[in-house]
């Protein structure tokens, strides 16, 4: 199953991306205007080679420039995209702190399996199943992998004193 990214590091990895293709696609495009026009010696002979590769890498060069724009639009997108998630995601968190804390989710698993011994890590994979279930029914139509991150830091949140403590 694939990882999730927040759309803010989405963003921030296409505008990283717009710069450099917008740098090279300039600095490229501005060279091979450059040996075109004979101001850079590359080619003695003005044959059709130096008017073939100027083209050919002329248009890749412009090609570039339209991906840095197209990157740099899709970052602002993805940067109104990251607030509204940044806004679902603290909804979520107040939700839980009012109603899945420790012993309510301790409760949850304990009611399912009250004659069974389960180990810590049996512990992990009912807790966290517990609280994605009740998200998504409280929550509808979220991402499974950004439940999943969230429930993944949330359980870190509220049991990582018991962790330390138990060690």
């Amino acid at each position: 199953m694939p990882r999730y990214q927040s759309s803010a590091s989405k963003a921030e990895d296409n505008r990283s991306s717009a710069y450099t293709l917008l740098a090279v696609g300039g600095i490229g495009f501005i060279v091979v205007g450059l040996i075109f026009c004979n101001v850079i010696p590359l080619y003695q002979n003005a044959g059709i080679s130096k008017y073939l590769v100027c083209g050919v890498m002329g248009a890749m060069f412009v090609l570039f420039i339209v991906f840095g724009f197209v990157s740099m639009r899709d970052s602002k997108l993805l940067l109104n995209k990251a607030k509204s998630e940044t806004s679902l995601r603290s909804e979520i968190s107040k939700w839980c702190q009012e109603n899945l804390d420790r012993a309510a989710v301790d409760a949850l698993v304990q009611a399912e399996e009250a004659e069974e011994e389960l180990t810590e890590e049996e512990m992990y994979y009912r807790r966290t199943e517990k609280m994605r279930s009740a998200i998504e029914d409280k929550f509808m139509n979220l991402d499974e992998a950004f439940v999943d991150d969230f429930v993944d830091a949330y359980y870190q949140e509220l049991y990582e004193d018991y962790i330390d403590n138990s060690r």
